[in-house]
């Protein structure tokens, strides 16, 4: 394998300096996740007595982007030399060697105490403490336990599912049912989501020991059958809302359509295996998250 610890580090404030900490932040990434809690937040906004606040929607928005960048940072710092035997990730700028540990450490540092004050100073305490809380289990809990089980798929959900309850917990300032409904609806969602794109990528994680399908028998019916129930459980979740009123009937007019397309999708892959049909179940996933969270306006 090609060592890369001795390139040269890119000339200060050039625009590769800057793609290096774009990388380190996965800005495209970040900007996905801060988008769910957006949307949940205008959901609040528009579900409740509340005003839509710009400054409170600005200030959640930089903080959250700030947040996941700091997580995506601390997370390619403990990972630098397993990144470095995958061909997806090999090219990071720490494992690359272009960027120092140190200059890491202390751009993410400096992203997370921002992040957390814009947190706490634009909407509200509990939202930062949310957003602390999914740092700490992303970064100090999940990060490791990779390389040991594959049940670190089921902790590194929590961080995962906490973007659009703090979204409606920026709107309403409570951690109340619907958040936590909120939550287990994005836990669930995850696991079609990222055991499709752990099917695709399977072997390339096998270079660093990582195994997150749901067993350590890899592409097999039996992981797939795994992807199928978790998509029946985060359907049921979905339409739970109704019954509470939060959604209406309309709303069935988006989650169902949706949910059945990715429920198709998942037994398409239990049939052929292929990561071709993998990379189907995870399109569709990224098509069901929005559709869900915006059924609920009708």
């Amino acid at each position: 394998m090609t060592n890369h610890s001795t390139n040269k580090q890119p000339e200060q404030l050039s625009a590769a300096f800057f793609k290096d900490y774009f990388m380190l932040s996965k800005v495209r990434l970040s900007t996905s996740v801060v988008g769910t809690t957006i949307i949940t937040y205008c959901l609040g906004a528009a579900k409740t007595a509340e005003t839509f606040d710009p400054l409170k929607c600005f200030g959640l928005a930089l903080g959250g982007m700030l947040v996941v960048a700091a997580s995506n940072g601390f997370n390619q710092i403990y990972e630098k030399d397993t990144d470095k035997m995958m061909s997806r990730t090999q090219n990071r700028p720490i494992a690359d060697g272009r960027m120092s540990t140190n200059d890491a450490m202390i751009f993410s540092v400096v992203c997370a105490l921002l992040g957390l004050f814009a947190l706490a100073f634009f909407t509200n305490g509990r939202v930062a403490f949310l957003s602390l809380v999914s740092l700490f289990v992303y970064s100090l809990v999940y990060t490791p336990l990779k390389v040991k089980t594959p049940l670190a798929v089921f902790v590194g959900a929590i961080p995962g599912a906490l973007p659009p309850a703090i979204g409606w917990v920026a709107a309403v300032g409570n951690i109340d049912d619907i958040a936590i409904v909120l939550f287990l609806i994005q836990f669930f969602w995850q696991f079609p989501h990222f055991w499709s794109i752990a099917w695709i990528l399977d072997d390339d994680y096998r270079k660093a020991n990582y195994t997150l399908l749901p067993s350590f028998e890899g592409r097999t019916k039996k992981n797939a059958l795994q992807i199928i129930w978790y998509t029946v459980i985060l359907i049921l979740i979905s339409m739970y809302p109704i019954s509470i009123e939060f959604g209406s009937l309309n709303s069935l007019f988006l989650i169902l359509p949706a949910g059945i397309y990715l429920l198709y999708r998942t037994f398409v892959l239990y049939k052929t295996q292929s990561i071709k049909d993998a990379k189907s179940v995870m399109f569709a996933s990224l098509i069901y998250m929005p559709v869900v969270l915006l059924s609920y306006l009708f």
